[in-house]
């Protein structure tokens, strides 16, 4: 586990180098996230009181956050990139059934309150339409429901978006690199995102 922190850090400082290489001209405004996605939780068992069927079922997750973007990057004007900072939630149920025809017999609604920053490298492929990859370390400060003591990942970012000049629209996927569940009934759990994501820039 210290050894994937060490690597996780390495390439967060990587992406922050990236900045301080990038051209000054920079604009900013309002980030929103939102969309829903898969976990794959590792359920112990057998468990007690006869379970024998498990499932979890992620509902959704938000954020609301502020973006820089460092435009012209490394004096290519096709590249850019896009520091992004915001808090954001998930939530997520987890059953618990004796029979698979039954209802369940326990039944935890979970929530994860966190705050991310993080950097990606983006290349505009044409017009206002534009690819990118990036990291964004996150850290879990409250939560609710299965008690997890899990706080920290470093989900690798995928986006596809387009640019409308007043307003950017896109596509992330976000690939959970950490066990980010660990608690009496689930052994470890990774998390995949699935975003609609909205930039309004308020400076340029």
């Amino acid at each position: 586990m210290k050894k994937m922190k060490r690597i996780l850090l390495f390439l967060f400082l990587t992406c922050s180098a990236c900045l301080v290489t990038a051209q000054k001209q920079v604009k900013s405004g309002l980030l929103i996230n939102g969309g829903s996605g898969t976990i794959n939780p590792e359920f112990k068992m057998p468990l007690e009181d006869g379970i024998k069927f498990t499932e979890a079922d992620y509902k959704m997750n938000l954020s609301l956050g502020y973006r820089f973007r460092f435009l012209n990057s490394f004096s290519v004007p096709s590249v850019f990139i896009d520091w992004d900072s915001y808090i954001g939630m998930k939530s997520w149920n987890s059953k618990y059934r004796r029979s698979f025809l039954e209802p369940p017999a326990k039944e935890i609604s979970t929530q994860y309150y966190f705050i991310s920053t993080g950097a990606s490298l983006n290349y505009r492929l044409y017009k206002g339409l534009s690819l990118g990859v990036g990291l964004e370390p996150s850290f879990v400060f409250f939560q609710e429901g299965e008690d997890n003591t899990r706080k920290f990942d470093a989900p690798l970012l995928g986006k596809l978006a387009y640019d409308f000049g007043f307003m950017e629209i896109g596509v992330n996927y976000k690939h959970g690199l950490t066990n980010m569940i660990k608690s009496d009934l689930i052994n470890s759990g990774k998390f995949r995102d699935w975003q609609i994501s909205i930039f309004i820039p308020l400076s340029k």
